[in-house]
């Protein structure tokens, strides 16, 4: 069954939350806790026609003549990251060798080629896939913009999508990039693709997205049980969650293929727990790959604010700008570093089923 639309105003979400089982109470905290959103929904597009500085999902950004594509230096942990990928290589050489192996000998040299090269690409500076800008300026006329953001400038989001960077270490943050511009749109240019990027995209796999273009429209997003901010009611309520996770599973999630995935602002569509408490550590150096890391009395000082991180921007699975299956981006920031302006500080999530 196709996912239905997140409700258009406060009134739509009233009349569906009555249709669950769950006390007025609940249904008018629940209703006064959904965050207003802009949900990007995209179409096919020549890119020629999208205008410099306009939002898009996918092709080249616009950057500041004389500016170069981002490009993120080697990973702080280079040597184990690349290491992985080459016992990754060897195994897979070895097994579509194997008698009944899944691999044809040359699909093994195929993959083997790829890892082998993905871990020279971890050692040196290398170019980040680029996957979306946002005009915030056409955007803050939306009634869901959210007041905090800035309403000039726009927002571009890149991201190493060939490595997909953990959420939970320090090291990872070298892996993306959030930029705030606010240069003109006379004076933008339309930079081309690095040839590192096209040399390691085809096909069956690619770093490079088509251009998408970007139509807006108000959301209400309702708050998922795993924010900080929850106070609805107790989780251990059982049959109450229940209700509440089926009703929310009416909307789908952004890694389908049918539905718009992408929005601005707003309460994130998660596939994990941990969004907002595995950035509040690494951002503040904790590796918390390990359940460990989060019984030290420093994680748990620092676990005390991570109400304080929320959703900038959701990108999911899209057709149109052939941004694949499985799971989504979500670019996540503390309400302070939105207030000052520090996007550079921003954090990008991959999460999936």
């Amino acid at each position: 069954m196709a996912a239905i639309s997140l409700p258009a105003n406060r009134e739509a979400l009233f009349l569906s939350l009555y249709e669950t089982d769950l006390p007025d109470g609940v249904i008018f905290r629940l209703a006064a806790q959904a965050r207003p959103a802009i949900l990007l929904a995209t179409a096919e597009s020549d890119e020629d026609a999208i205008s410099l500085g306009a939002s898009k999902i996918g092709g080249r950004p616009d950057l500041p003549r004389g500016s170069a594509w981002p490009t993120r230096p080697p990973y702080p942990d280079a040597g184990q990251r690349a290491e992985g990928h080459r016992k990754e290589a060897d195994r897979l050489l070895a097994d579509s060798r194997k008698p009944r192996s899944w691999m044809t000998p040359e699909q093994g040299d195929r993959f083997s080629r790829e890892y082998k090269a993905r871990a020279d690409s971890i050692e040196a500076e290398f170019p980040l896939a680029f996957f979306a800008q946002v005009d915030l300026f056409e955007l803050s006329k939306e009634e869901g913009f959210d007041p905090a953001f800035p309403s000039e400038g726009r927002l571009l989001v890149f991201y190493d999508f060939w490595e997909q960077p953990e959420d939970f270490t320090p090291e990872a943050s070298v892996g993306w990039q959030v930029i705030w511009d606010k240069t003109p749109h006379a004076e933008l240019v339309r930079v081309p693709f690095p040839a590192a990027l096209s040399s390691i995209s085809s096909d069956e796999w690619t770093c490079i997205f088509r251009a998408a273009r970007i139509s807006a429209r108000t959301v209400l997003t309702p708050i998922p049980p795993n924010d900080k901010s929850w106070d609805a009611f107790p989780l251990d309520d059982d049959e109450a969650l229940e209700a509440y996770q089926e009703w929310l599973e009416q909307f789908g999630t952004p890694d389908a293929i049918d539905r718009d995935n992408h929005q601005l602002g707003g309460f994130p569509q998660t596939l994990q727990n941990g969004l907002q408490a595995c950035s509040q550590l690494a951002a503040n150096g904790v590796n918390c790959g390990r359940g460990e890391a989060w019984e030290t009395d420093a994680a748990k000082e620092l676990l005390k604010s991570a109400g304080d991180w929320q959703l900038v921007l959701q990108i999911g699975v899209d057709r149109h700008a052939g941004i694949p299956q499985p799971g989504a981006y979500y670019v996540i920031m503390r309400k302070e570093d939105i207030a000052a302006r520090r996007f550079d500080r921003a954090r990008v999530t991959y999460q999936c089923d």
